[in-house]
């Protein structure tokens, strides 16, 4: 593509959200909050009962699974942070691996663009190495972290009202 065409194209694009991975929920948001008045966070946890359709390198996962998510916006961009817990997802292998950070950006698309994009990564080589469905929320985490350095997340980013006593708000104001 020319330089031209490049920004056509990305004129069209919505990143969505950054994601950092961590071993601590409560201190990293703390840590944002602290350090960057970033904040409040929606704090959920997503497990086998919750989360529906995961994938794992294209298996499904049949196992009990937990991880923990926070969620915060800056203007209209969101932010992300993943704490795993237990069972088979990417998170764990990245933390292992890597340890806390960066983890992924996303893009949204639509529904009808999702498919088509996941199978343009895949001729090109980049692997589907998680999916997943909370909800309405339909998402993909692609392999490109050997080129890129970061796993890229493509998904259709609805908006999603969950049930009352789903969602925590940190820093918490709340007993429980």
């Amino acid at each position: 593509m020319t330089n031209k065409e490049l920004e056509q194209f990305n004129a069209k694009r919505k990143i969505w959200q950054v994601c950092a991975i961590t071993d601590d929920l409560e201190k990293t948001m703390q840590a944002w909050v602290d350090t960057l008045k970033i904040g409040p966070w929606k704090v959920r946890s997503f497990d086998d009962t919750s989360m529906k359709n995961l994938k794992v390198g294209g298996k499904a996962v049949d196992e009990p699974f937990k991880f923990m998510i926070a969620i915060t916006t800056v203007g209209d961009f969101e932010i992300e942070i993943i704490q795993p817990v237990y069972g088979p997802t990417i998170y764990q292998e990245y933390l292992d691996r890597r340890g806390p950070g960066l983890h992924h950006i996303k893009e949204k698309l639509s529904d009808e663009d999702l498919e088509r994009a996941m199978k343009e990564y895949e001729e090109k080589g980049i692997p589907v190495l998680q999916t997943g469905q909370f909800f309405t929320d339909i998402h993909a985490y692609m392999g490109t972290e050997p080129s890129v350095d970061f796993i890229y997340e493509i998904g259709n980013c609805p908006f999603i009202e969950v049930p009352e006593g789903m969602t925590r708000i940190f820093p918490y104001e709340d007993k429980a």
